[in-house]
C-alpha cells in the first residue's frame, strides 16, 4: 500500500511539473505553417474588397467544398456586420440598444442578399487518407455591399444619416 501511495505521489508531482512548463507544445515554424495555408493570401480584405478564407475537411470532396464555402461566407458576413456596427456605434440616438439591434437585423438582411450568389475566388484541395480538405477564399466588392446596406438602412431605420454612415464606414 505504501508503494502504491509513493507511485501515485510521484505521478501526480510529475503531471503538475509538466503542466506548468513554459515550453511551447507546437514549434513556432509549424504553427506558422498552419496559419499560412492555400488561399489564405487571397482572403485578406483591402480598401476595395471584403475577403475571407476558410477550410473544411470531409470524406466527400463536394461536402468539404460546401462546408468551406459556408465557413468563408459566414466569416465574411461577420466582418461586414462588425464594420457596420463600429460605424454606427457613435450615433446619437435616444434608444441606442434598440438602434444597434435594428442596425444588426438590417445588416444581416443585406448580408443574405449580397452573399447569396457569391462564388469562390480561390479553391484548392488536398487529400490525406481518404479525407479531402477544401481551401476556399471569397470576396465581394465593398461598394456593392454598401449600396445594398444603404438602401435597406434608409428604408428601415427612421432618420438614418446616409452621408455620416458612408463617411464612417469608409474610414
Amino acid at each position: 500500500m505504501k508503494l502504491f501511495c509513493e507511485i501515485l505521489l510521484i505521478a501526480l508531482s510529475a503531471s503538475i511539473v509538466s503542466c506548468s512548463a513554459s515550453k511551447n507544445l507546437v514549434p513556432e515554424d509549424k504553427a506558422t505553417a498552419v496559419a499560412s495555408y492555400p488561399c489564405a493570401e487571397k482572403g485578406i480584405s483591402d480598401a476595395e474588397f471584403f475577403r475571407a478564407c476558410a477550410d473544411a475537411t470531409s470524406s466527400n470532396i463536394s461536402l468539404a467544398r460546401e462546408k468551406a464555402v459556408a465557413k468563408a461566407k459566414s466569416s465574411l458576413g461577420k466582418t461586414i456586420v462588425d464594420k457596420v456596427l463600429v460605424a454606427v456605434e457613435q450615433e446619437n440616438v435616444s434608444d441606442k440598444e434598440t438602434f444597434l439591434k435594428d442596425i444588426g437585423i438590417v445588416s444581416n438582411k443585406a448580408i443574405d442578399i449580397v452573399l447569396k450568389d457569391i462564388s469562390p475566388v480561390c479553391e484548392k484541395y488536398s487529400e490525406t487518407n481518404g479525407r479531402y480538405t477544401a481551401y476556399i477564399a471569397v470576396e465581394i466588392n465593398r461598394q456593392n455591399v454598401f449600396a445594398v446596406l444603404n438602401e435597406l438602412l434608409i428604408n428601415n431605420i427612421p432618420n438614418f444619416n446616409k452621408e455620416r454612415f458612408l463617411k464612417k464606414i469608409n474610414e
